[in-house]
C-alpha cells in the first residue's frame, strides 16, 4: 500500500505541475503553487523530485519519451523487415509522425495541456530546452538522419541533415500552434480534422523531403 501511495502522490504532483507549466512556464510556476493543487506539502515534491529543474524533466520523460521511444521502435522494426535495403521514405515519415498523433489522441482530456507543456518546454529557456533536446530528441535525431541518407542517396549529408531539419522543426511547431490547432480542430468532426492533418503533415513532409530526388 505504502508504494501505491507514493506513486498517486508522484502522479498528483506532475499533473499540477502540468497544468501549471503549461499556462505560466517555468518562472511562473512555482513550487507553492504546485503543492497547493496537488494537496502535497513540499517536503513531497523534495522527495519525489529534489528540484524545480528535475520536476520540469520528469514532465519531459512523461509527455516525451514515450512518443520518441515508439518512434525508434518503429525504425528499428523497419530496419528489420528491409534487411540491407533502404528503408522506404513514406515508412520512415510515418514512424516519425503518427506517434505524435497517437499521443495527441490519446490524451484527448487534457490534449490542450500536453500541446502547451511541450511548447512551453521549447521556447521557455534555450538552456533548459538544450539540455532536453539532448536527452529526449539527440538519439532520435540521429537515427533518421543516418536511415534518410540511405533512403534518398541522390542529396548530400548536408541536405539531410537541412531538410530533416525543416521536417523535424514543422512537427514540433505543431506544438507551438496549439491555438489555431484548437481553431482547427473545432471546424469539422475532431477525429476527420485530426485524419486530415496527420495526412496533410505527411504528404507535405514526404513531398518536401523528396524534393529533386528519388524515392525509394
Amino acid at each position: 500500500m505504502a508504494k501505491k501511495s507514493s506513486e498517486s502522490t508522484r502522479e498528483r504532483i506532475l499533473r499540477a505541475a502540468e497544468r501549471i507549466y503549461a499556462a505560466s512556464g517555468f518562472h511562473g510556476m512555482s513550487l507553492r503553487d504546485v503543492t497547493l493543487l496537488a494537496g502535497v506539502n513540499l517536503a513531497a515534491v523534495n522527495y519525489h523530485f529534489g528540484s524545480k529543474d528535475k520536476l520540469i524533466l520528469a514532465m519531459a520523460d512523461r509527455r516525451i519519451a514515450p512518443i520518441n521511444t515508439e518512434r525508434m521502435e518503429r525504425v528499428k522494426e523497419l530496419r528489420t523487415k528491409h534487411g540491407d535495403n533502404a528503408i522506404p521514405l513514406a515508412d520512415l515519415v510515418s514512424a516519425l509522425v503518427d506517434p505524435m498523433f497517437k499521443g495527441l489522441r490519446h490524451s484527448r482530456n487534457n490534449r490542450a495541456i500536453m500541446v502547451r507543456l511541450v511548447a512551453q518546454m521549447m521556447i521557455d529557456d534555450q538552456k533548459r530546452f538544450s539540455q532536453i533536446h539532448r536527452v529526449f530528441y539527440k538519439d532520435v535525431l540521429d537515427c533518421y538522419h543516418s536511415e534518410l541518407q540511405r533512403t534518398l542517396p541522390h542529396l548530400t549529408a548536408h541536405q539531410v541533415y537541412a531538410r530533416f531539419f525543416c521536417a523535424f522543426s514543422m512537427v514540433l511547431g505543431l506544438r507551438l500552434m496549439h491555438e489555431s490547432m484548437d481553431w482547427f480542430l473545432k471546424i469539422r468532426s475532431e477525429d476527420r480534422q485530426f485524419d486530415l492533418l496527420e495526412q496533410e503533415l505527411h504528404s507535405f513532409l514526404l513531398g518536401a523531403l523528396a524534393a529533386g530526388a528519388r524515392a525509394n
